[in-house]
C-alpha cells in the first residue's frame, strides 16, 4: 500500500495500459513493494512527462490517461461481500479514487473516429 502515500500527496495521477508483452513487468509492479525495491528501475519501464499534470506516464504504455483527482472514498466493510474480508486481515481497506480525465495519449486504435 505504498502507493497510497503518493496518491494522497498528489492532486493528479495517470492510468496506463500496456501491451501483452509487459504482463511479467506488471506482475512485478503489482506484487513487490516500493518500500523494498525501486520498482520503476526494476521494471525497466521509461517514465515520461505528462502534458497536463505533474505525474509521469510510461513510454511503453499503449494508452495513458492523465487525471486530476476529484473524489475519493474508503471501502466500507459493511457494504462489501463476505468474500472480500479475508483479503484484508488487518482491516486496512483500500481507498478508491476518481479522476477527471484531462488528457489521453495512445495508439491510434484507441482514437475515436468523428
Amino acid at each position: 500500500r505504498y502507493t497510497y502515500q503518493f496518491m494522497e500527496s498528489s492532486e493528479s495521477f495517470t492510468v496506463c495500459a500496456f501491451p501483452p508483452q509487459y504482463r511479467k513487468t506488471l506482475t512485478l509492479l503489482g506484487t513487490k513493494s516500493g518500500r523494498e525495491i525501486d520498482k520503476v528501475k526494476a521494471s525497466e519501464l521509461t517514465p515520461i512527462p505528462s502534458s497536463q499534470i505533474d505525474c509521469p506516464g510510461f513510454a511503453e504504455a499503449d494508452l495513458i490517461l492523465e487525471c486530476r483527482k476529484i473524489y475519493f472514498n474508503d471501502l466500507q466493510p459493511a457494504n462489501a461481500a463476505e468474500s472480500i474480508h479475508p483479503l484484508y486481515p488487518d482491516e486496512d481497506y483500500h481507498r478508491l479514487y476518481f479522476g477527471e480525465i484531462l488528457a489521453i495519449h495512445g495508439e491510434p486504435r484507441y482514437q475515436k473516429k468523428l
